[in-house]
């Protein structure tokens, strides 16, 4: 599991004792939401005061938005908000959290269809990672992750969380154990992902260990999401997909065209597009099928098609551009 922080300063103590309070009354509270509290009691110990009092300043320059997403902010606000709570149930003076902090609005994005070529090119990349001291396993760990979120559609983070064991290529099925709202569920996997999986644990090693990660760090622990972002941002640049020649497309993108093609793929064998959205929410991981709807788009050639079927219908219904 991820290395627990070791919290340090005058505030280390209460934001300790206030993680353990939160995992004590069944909060998830994980060593990465540990670590934001370790940022808290170093940001809090550089002002003059006695420990356990939090100042408006202090909140403040701590808040501070500016360089950060808003979905950064809202998460830090509410964070910093329990722990002022917890500070005065303590009986600590202080500043004290508003009733209602209004959310920070944040823009809304609009994902980047990966299409099958595209995506064959950056595993292609991937596949060509030289090897370096301080990322031995790059080429197999990125080959295998990234047809992995391409076939599957998981999100990053429950991804890289996986242990050998929770991925059966006899089965050809994923185990997510670490999902979003601490639910597990079964992912299919293809044949040929079901090969890749196969051979995988074999080359770096851990085949013999179901408890081993099935993305290890070489630090210890799983490979980190933020790492794996900008790494699969930089295969992406590569191999040339891109939003407008400029920006590479995200990995959540990845999960994004997953649900565009699956959509497809499923109506090209005859489904009904209402029989496959619950399928395909529950592949994904929603309990809404709104978030699924989300993550569709109409791709160019979903649209060209519904255009032909309209016009088939209706001819000379929309005039055609000469």
């Amino acid at each position: 599991m991820p290395a627990e922080p070791v919290l340090a300063g005058a505030w280390a103590g209460l934001c300790a004792e206030f993680v353990d309070h939160k995992r004590s009354a069944g909060h998830g509270y994980p060593p990465s939401t540990a670590r934001h509290y370790q940022a808290l009691a170093r940001h809090a110990a550089a002002f003059p005061g006695e420990p356990g009092v939090l100042t408006g300043e202090m909140v403040e320059t701590y808040l501070d938005p500016a360089g950060r997403m808003a979905s950064t902010v809202n998460q830090m606000r509410s964070e910093v908000r329990q722990f002022a709570l917890f500070l005065a149930a303590r009986g600590f003076g202080g500043w004290r959290p508003p009733d209602r902090w209004d959310a920070l609005p944040a823009p809304r994005h609009n994902p980047r269809i990966i299409t099958a070529d595209e995506m064959a090119r950056v595993i292609a990349a991937a596949d060509r990672l030289p090897d370096h001291p301080q990322a031995p396993r790059a080429r197999l760990l990125y080959g295998m992750l990234l047809r992995m979120l391409w076939c599957c559609g998981t999100r990053s983070g429950e991804t890289v969380a996986l242990a050998t064991g929770d991925v059966d290529p006899d089965r050809g099925v994923v185990t997510i154990r670490h999902a979003k709202g601490g639910k597990t569920r079964l992912v299919p996997m293809s044949e040929t992902l079901a090969r890749h999986a196969r051979e995988y644990p074999r080359r770096t090693g851990d085949a013999a260990d179901p408890g081993a990660w099935f993305y290890p760090s070489p630090r210890g622990g799983h490979i980190a999401t933020v790492t794996v972002h900008h790494r699969v941002q930089r295969l992406m640049s590569e191999a040339g997909v891109t939003v407008d020649g400029a920006r590479p497309a995200r990995v959540h993108d990845i999960r994004h065209s997953y649900a565009v093609a699956a959509l497809a793929q499923m109506q090209a064998g005859g489904m009904d597009a209402y029989t496959c959205l619950p399928l395909l929410a529950a592949a994904m991981g929603h309990s809404d099928i709104r978030d699924t709807e989300y993550h569709l788009r109409l791709t160019g050639p979903a649209a060209a098609q519904l255009a032909a079927d309209d016009d088939a219908r209706h001819p000379g219904l929309y005039p055609r551009a000469d």
